[in-house]
Order: structure tokens, then C-alpha cells, then sequence
């Protein structure tokens, strides 16, 4: 069976969008006009097998706002007595982004096969591990309304987690950029032009300025070459990242300033979720799994990953984290009072709120220090290129007085 997506009218003359499932295009036309509507666009939505591995990559899926609030007005819903089929099934009347509408037809298609809400969440393209195994605790525990609010709040949680860490560096990013594009600028346009007033007086022009002058040269002679080196440079760091992740990974780890940005980032993920799984009834094997399956960074991955034998055999949880050397010392102490007192669930989101904390202390300072320091760098650069072009002009403006 196929779905397709169309733009119609219904029988009062209003238009209306949706998605409908038929095994060719005319059967569709067929099931619309015997529903009173009428087709003004039909086409096919491709599926998961006709799908091309460049479309794959384009293929857009609900975004975590998008998949926030559909759990939680689902959750709503649930608790409001209404079956989850004629539920999710709600959300594709009067819904315009095309995605979305092909998302709910396939939850809804699933479920009518008799498939469990998390298998229908993994064919309709969500393939997170923690947004699954806390749908699948929510099922088998009855308890899903209540997960599915755990499930938003934890992508809430992670989005803001991002954003702080992309609100630090987008400042001193964009002031660089901007920069860099007034030095390019001033190099290929002005100097030139100052380049020919030098040239007919005929002094002897200082070190800083024949440099200047050089490189603008170098960059109109050799433009092109540039660009390619370029290009060249920024494929191969590419296929070095992803060939070498591991290794860079750790470089990011240790880097100073930002290194313990993207550490806490992570930690912060992986105690929240951790904590998560627990509250819902996860094992704590299962829960330390899909809690490290969050990890971005393939270092502090591996880290955690290598020690899943030992938390297996049962080896307490905080001597495994006191043996993962980015997992700071307060957390590994809050972790063993957790497991002491049988709270290991809440002492988890505990330690989450007290390196988010730490966190944002961090943003905040990083932030405080990045702006001056970059605009002390812009404007040591520019003032060179200040210096070197008004040099020799107050040489040639000087009058000896004899």
C-alpha cells in the first residue's frame, strides 16, 4: 500500500489537505471522491524502500519541537479517555506541513495493524533510543501518558542544553566571520588602489606595508588557487573527522575554555536520561545503554561503553564513574549516596541539575570573556592594516624644515 498526499475539496467547496493510503493512484482518487472530496493535487509519497540514498539525507523528519508538542498534546488525550488510534489520528485533520501529515498516517496505519506505539514510532521514521525505550516502559507499565510527558521534557531539555553551548559561540563566530570578510574586502579593493599612489611617489616603504601589499598581490594573482586549496583543505579535514572522530573527539575534550562545554554537555544527557529510564521503570542495565547511546562525543562514549561488562557482573555504578576521568568527583560522590539509599534514579537527575548549573556558570563566564577577546583580535588586525597603509603616507606628507 502506498500513501499519498493531496490538496482537495471537500463537498461545501473548502479546501482541504491530508494523506490517504491506496495501492495505486486512481484507487486513491476512487477512496477520496467516495468520502465527498475531490482531488486537486495527488501525488505519492516514497517509501522507505524507494528511497534513494540522497533523498534519504534530505528526508525531513519531526523535529524536537515538532515531536514535543505531539507527546505532550497526546499525552492529553491518553489521559482524556480517548483510544490512542482515533487519537493520533486527530492530529492529521488540519495539519499543513506535509511531513508531519505522512508521519501521523503511518502512526495511524501502524497502530491499526495491530503494531505497539513504539514499533509504529520506529516505521513512521523516529529512530531515537531513549524516546523508544520510554515509550515501550510507558506501554508495558500502562503508564505511557505519564512517558510521554517524561519524553518531552527530556527533549526540551536537550534542545536548551544546545542551544546555551551554540549561544556562546555564535557571537565570537559571527564577529570573525564579519571581520574576516572587512579584511578580504579592504585586501583585493582598497590596497590596490593605494598600491599605484605608492608606486609614483617612489619611497622606500616600510616592512608592514610591503607584507600588506604582498599578500594583497598574492590573493588577486592567485585567487583561484587559493580557492581550490581551500576546498581541497576543507574535504580533507572532513574525511579526517569522520575518519579520525575518536581521536579528534578527545582532542575536544581537553581543549581549554570549551573543552568542559562540551564534557558537562554531554554528562548532562546522559545522567538525564539515565535518571529518566529509572523513574520509569527501566532496568539499570538497559537504562546505563540507551543513557550512553545520547553520547555524541565518541571518546566519552567508548569510555562509558567499555565498562557495561562490569555494570552487567554488578559492580556498583559509582566505581564506574570514578573510573571515566571526565565524570567530575561531586557527581560520583552524589551517585554513591544515590545507590546507598536506594535513590540511584533521583540522585541521577540530581547530579544532571548540578552539572547543568555548572554549565550555564561556564557559558556565562566563557561568554564574558570570548566577546572582549575577540573584539581585542579584530581590532589588533585591523589596526595593522591601518598602520601599514597610513605609514607611508605620513612619510610622504612630512616637510623638513630647514
Amino acid at each position: 500500500m502506498a500513501v499519498f498526499s493531496y490538496r482537495a475539496l471537500d463537498s461545501n467547496g473548502r479546501e482541504v489537505r491530508g494523506v490517504v493510503e491506496a495501492p495505486t493512484k486512481s484507487s486513491a482518487y476512487v477512496i477520496l471522491k467516495s468520502k465527498g472530496i475531490y482531488p486537486i493535487d495527488l501525488y505519492e509519497e516514497r517509501t522507505e524502500e524507494s528511497e534513494s540514498f540522497f533523498f534519504k539525507l534530505l528526508k525531513k523528519t519531526p523535529s524536537p519541537s515538532e515531536l514535543t508538542l505531539f507527546f505532550r498534546t497526546l499525552s492529553t488525550l491518553l489521559d482524556s479517555g480517548i483510544p490512542i488510534v482515533d487519537a493520533v489520528n486527530s492530529f492529521t485533520e488540519g495539519e499543513e506541513k506535509e511531513h508531519l501529515r505522512v508521519f501521523y498516517k503511518k502512526l495511524v496505519d501502524s497502530l491499526k495493524e495491530g503494531l505497539s506505539f513504539t514499533e509504529s514510532l520506529k516505521r513512521a521514521g523516529v529512530k531515537d533510543p531513549v524516546i523508544l525505550a520510554l515509550v515501550s516502559s510507558g506501554e508495558r507499565s500502562a503508564l505511557l501518558s505519564k512517558n510521554l510527558i517524561m519524553a518531552a521534557e527530556l527533549l526540551e531539555r536537550r534542545e536548551s542544553i544546545k542551544e546555551k553551548v551554540l549561544q556562546a559561540l555564535i557571537y565570537p563566530s559571527v564577529l570573525l566571520t564579519v571581520a574576516f570578510g572587512v579584511v578580504v574586502f579592504m585586501l583585493v579593493t582598497v590596497i590596490p588602489k593605494v598600491k599605484a599612489i605608492y608606486s609614483t611617489a617612489k619611497i622606500e616603504l616600510p616592512l608592514s606595508t610591503r607584507f600588506l601589499l604582498f599578500v594583497s598581490s598574492f590573493i588577486l594573482k592567485y585567487y583561484f588557487v587559493l580557492l581550490v586549496f581551500v576546498i581541497a583543505l576543507f574535504v580533507f579535514l572532513l574525511y579526517f573527522s569522520r575518519r579520525e572522530k575518536e581521536r579528534l573527539d578527545a582532542v575536544k575534550l581537553k581543549l581549554p575554555l570549551i573543552g568542559k562545554l562540551f564534557c558537562y554537555a554531554e554528562l548532562v544527557k546522559f545522567f538525564t536520561t539515565f535518571g529518566d529510564l529509572l523513574s520509569a521503570g527501566v532496568p539499570a542495565v538497559e537504562a546505563f545503554k540507551t543513557a550512553t547511546e545520547t553520547v555524541i562525543n565518541l571518546n566519552l562514549k567508548q569510555s562509558f561503553l567499555k565498562n557495561i561488562p562490569d555494570f552487567e557482573r554488578g559492580v556498583p555504578f559509582y566505581q564506574i564513574l570514578s573510573r571515566i576521568t571526565y565524570v567530575p568527583g561531586v557527581a560520583v560522590q552524589l551517585i554513591k549516596a544515590g545507590e546507598n539509599s536506594g535513590n540511584l534514579s533521583q540522585m541521577s537527575l540530581r547530579v544532571a541539575k548540578f552539572l547543568e548549573n555548572e554549565l550555564n556558570f561556564k557559558i556565562k563566564n566563557l561568554t564574558s570573556l570570548l566577546e572582549p577577546a575577540t573584539m581585542l583580535i579584530v581590532g589588533v588586525v585591523i589596526g595593522f592594516i591601518v598602520y601599514a597603509l597610513l605609514l607611508p603616507i605620513l612619510s610622504i606628507s612630512t616637510i623638513k624644515v630647514f
